[in-house]
């Protein structure tokens, strides 16, 4: 190789040198990037908040209750009394009751027809048959059915209890409830016109309280008896334990929610430094040939000049 040539090649290599130089800095730079992204993934990761799945005993209470012999009484609230001398509490309590309540509901399903059998003529809503009022039976209910729909014209049964034709009422059971029917709905019955039905149902309702009162407390802090303003006589207090079940399954569903959405954060978080992982291994492989080339430039570069370096020499040799 000539002077003029082994110069332009060591130019030429300088040159790439150079360039291999600047490709690993800025590859050096783009991992540095990733590290800092890769821990701002970490510490997004440390800082998520991991749901902590709710116990029973946060929505288990203690219940106490009574009975004055009449109801049985559970007690909702007790609340210091310092206004009474004789009272030290005012206490919310309650029993149940089950009480008629009239429904009102329209059916277009149900034709009405008449059928006679041995025992008599009948009418029938399909295949149902139909009972004519009890009075030893119905009263009470639509009494019920009167007080719950008054106001309403549109409820044949009711306008005809009101008015005293209790002969045109009959009845007859679906899905457990007994209904009531007018006979003056036959002719929209058969033509399939919405029926004006109406039944009465078994409501259990609650009846509250709230009286002064006089607790006596064990030194345990448990309840044992009470004594209600107006009454004479104490009764020994019950406890059990009773769990808020609906607020504990409220409690598990948004348990069961935000721990879905912690864990979709941190596959979004371990999917990303994944990602970012694998670009610093694809970085690393770049550089690593960078690293080669460099090595094998620097090896051409220093064999080039030994050429020069003999070329110089040979040239003054001769001159001299």
């Amino acid at each position: 190789m000539g002077m003029a040539a082994s110069q332009a090649r060591l130019i030429e290599l300088t040159a790439r040198k150079s360039n291999v130089e600047y490709e690993g800095q800025q590859i050096n730079q783009q991992r540095v990037n990733l590290a800092n992204e890769s821990a701002g993934m970490f510490t997004e990761l440390m800082n998520l908040q991991v749901p902590i799945a709710p116990k029973t005993s946060d929505y288990t209470s203690t219940v106490y209750g009574f009975s004055d012999g009449a109801h049985e009484y559970t007690i909702t609230n007790v609340s210091d009394n310092a206004a009474s001398a004789k009272y030290n509490a005012t206490v919310t309590f309650y029993h149940e009751e089950t009480n008629y309540r009239g429904m009102f509901k329209e059916r277009s399903d149900l034709e009405m027809t008449q059928k006679t059998d041995a025992s008599g003529t009948y009418w029938y809503y399909g295949t149902t048959k139909l009972t004519p009022y009890d009075v030893t039976k119905d009263k009470a209910a639509l009494e019920q059915l009167k007080a719950d729909m008054a106001g309403r014209t549109d409820v044949s049964v009711v306008n005809e209890f009101n008015a005293g034709r209790t002969q045109n009422i009959y009845s007859y059971k679906s899905g457990g409830q007994v209904y009531y029917v007018s006979i003056t709905d036959e002719a929209a019955s058969k033509a399939h016109q919405p029926i004006k039905n109406c039944y009465a149902a078994d409501v259990k309702e609650k009846v509250s309280e709230t009286k002064q009162a006089y607790i006596q407390k064990e030194d345990s802090g448990r309840y044992s008896s009470i004594t209600l303003e107006g009454y004479s006589d104490s009764f020994p207090l019950t406890s059990k334990t009773e769990t808020d079940q609906n607020a504990y399954n409220d409690a598990i569903n948004e348990y069961n929610y935000q721990q879905n959405v912690y864990q979709q954060k941190v596959n979004e978080i371990n999917a990303k430094t994944e990602k970012i992982q694998q670009e610093d291994r694809t970085l690393e492989m770049k550089l690593k040939q960078l690293d080669t080339e460099q090595d094998a430039l620097s090896t051409e570069m220093d064999a080039v000049k030994k050429v020069i370096d003999k070329n110089v020499e040979s040239t003054f040799k001769t001159f001299s």
